[in-house]
């Protein structure tokens, strides 16, 4: 035998001695990469951080997991077939929770059904584990019994009573996640176990791969998000053209309004009902500002030793008009005008919420009626008409950090801006009248719209309002504008 051909023996001796690689080993003990995957999985989709979209993060790729995890088990026994069963099922209601978060059907028609089955079947799941991993061990020849996944099943319930009841702390979070690591540390150690007692699985056949099943996962989410948010991430409005003549036989309140210092534009945008109800008035109190919905920029002005920096808006997207008309008999009618003066850049759901002068805290007013109005915008010559989405008294509770939990009840109009067109514009109106001279009147509007481009899950400008966030937070922000004056100067 020559030198060349004892060389090639030794190195194929020694390399048979050799450690395999890692995919080789995990085909011939497919437990430790099955086992691996449930065991993050189910770590992925309990505990999560609900920071920065961490949490749906977590969620998206641990359902992945456990599915995969399970696929490689479900010829193993009958009740691995069902956790790949119920894992197939988790994997259809989460992708369907994905989407359904991208729209506002997940705030306006909360579908309860669907988020009690997502909790119910982790626990179906981990008994049916939990048996599974009994039936293994008896088969391997050892004592039938599976603590961890035990123990993972009691974790679970602890988990769901402690989040039903609201149990909040810092010791008892901590306490929570080192038991439960402990567990899943536990649960780990079962591949081992097998291995020693020489116990060995056959890893179901499959026809798509695990990485085409990674790429198709991501793929979809990443498509159908989007397009769920495009169709479905705005108030469904109607739209009619302004019918001719609208105003017609009420020239001359308009035109008395207009010399009263009404401007032409909240003049012509009035209903007939609402600008007919201004018959007789009196005078008009306004107060107009330009309201902007964009960071500005920062400018720094220095002083000697001290520098100033204040911030600067070259465009102010929103223009405000709060009006007082005086009626006959200490009657009022406010009228809150507003009017896009840029085309905004983001169009998803608005919202107004009025602070009316006739409010508890000011006891000088009553209201006289409910709150009306109407938006219009302009396109190829034409005015359209459309009604808010949702105009009425709303009661919520707002919990801030600096006033603690605050009853609110409150006027709110819901709507979304078209997607074409230009001047976008509206206004909500009420009555009231005097029965205490001597106080101030004032009303104020709040106007909240989408400032920023990442809104997922989809957060609309009233849960905005009625969460209490602060301006710059969820993608928000609020202009606060008001009419305040002293009607009676004696």
């Amino acid at each position: 035998m020559g030198e060349t051909e004892k060389l090639d023996r030794l190195l194929t001796e020694e390399a048979g001695e050799l450690p395999p690689p890692p995919e080789v080993e995990e085909e011939i003990t497919p437990w430790k990469r099955a086992m691996r995957r449930i065991v993050w999985g189910i770590g992925l989709t309990t505990c999560t951080l609900n920071v920065w979209n961490i949490n749906t993060i977590m969620i998206m790729v641990g359902i992945v997991m456990l599915w995969l995890g399970f696929r490689a088990l479900r010829r193993e026994n009958r009740w691995f077939a069902i956790c790949w069963g119920i894992s197939l099922i988790q994997v259809v209601f989460r992708f369907a929770g994905f989407i359904l978060n991208a729209t506002i059907w997940g705030s306006e028609h909360p579908l309860s059904w669907l988020s009690y089955s997502v909790l119910l079947l982790p626990l179906i799941q981990y008994f049916c584990l939990w048996r599974a991993i009994i039936e293994v061990r008896r088969r391997a020849s050892q004592p039938p019994k599976a603590g961890a996944a035990g123990a993972l099943i009691w974790f679970y319930l602890v988990l769901a009573a402690l989040a039903l009841l609201n149990v909040q702390g810092l010791i008892i979070v901590g306490t929570i996640l080192v038991i439960y690591i402990l567990i899943l540390r536990s649960l780990s150690k079962l591949p081992h176990l097998l291995d020693e007692a020489g116990y060995q699985v056959q890893p179901a056949p499959v026809r798509v791969s695990d990485r085409n099943i990674w790429i198709i996962w991501f793929a979809a989410l990443l498509i159908c998000i989007p397009t769920a948010t495009l169709l479905f991430g705005r108030y469904p409005m109607e739209w009619l053209p302004r019918p001719e003549g609208e105003q017609a036989g009420l020239e001359e309140i308009r035109s008395h309004l207009v010399e009263l210092g009404v401007p032409e534009q909240v003049a012509d945008d009035l209903s007939a009902e609402d600008l007919s109800g201004l018959k007789g008035a009196l005078r008009v109190e306004m107060e107009v500002t330009e309201e902007p919905f964009n960071d500005g920029r920062e400018v720094r002005i220095t002083f000697g030793r001290y520098t100033q920096v204040h911030t600067e808006y070259d465009v102010k997207e929103l223009k405000a008009t709060n009006l007082a008309v005086e009626l006959p008999g200490k009657r009022w009618q406010i009228i809150h005008h507003f009017q896009w003066q840029v085309q905004p850049k983001y169009r998803t759901t608005e919202c107004i919420v009025l602070w009316p002068a006739a409010r508890t805290s000011i006891r000088g007013y009553q209201m006289e009626g409910t709150v009306t109005g109407r938006l219009l915008y302009d396109m190829d010559g034409t005015t359209y008409l459309g009604d808010y989405y949702r105009l009425n008294v709303e009661d919520y509770t707002t919990d801030s950090i600096f006033w603690g939990a605050t009853e609110n009840q409150w006027p709110m109009a819901l709507f979304s801006l078209p997607l074409d067109g230009e001047n976008y514009r509206g206004y909500l109106t009420y009555p009231m009248s005097t029965v205490d001279d001597g106080w101030i009147l004032d009303s104020w509007m709040n106007y909240t719209h989408q400032v920023e481009f990442w809104n997922y899950p989809l957060m609309t400008a009233e849960q905005h309002e009625k969460q209490g966030l602060w301006n710059g937070t969820g993608g928000f922000k609020t202009s606060q504008t008001a009419i305040q004056f002293y009607p009676y100067e004696n």
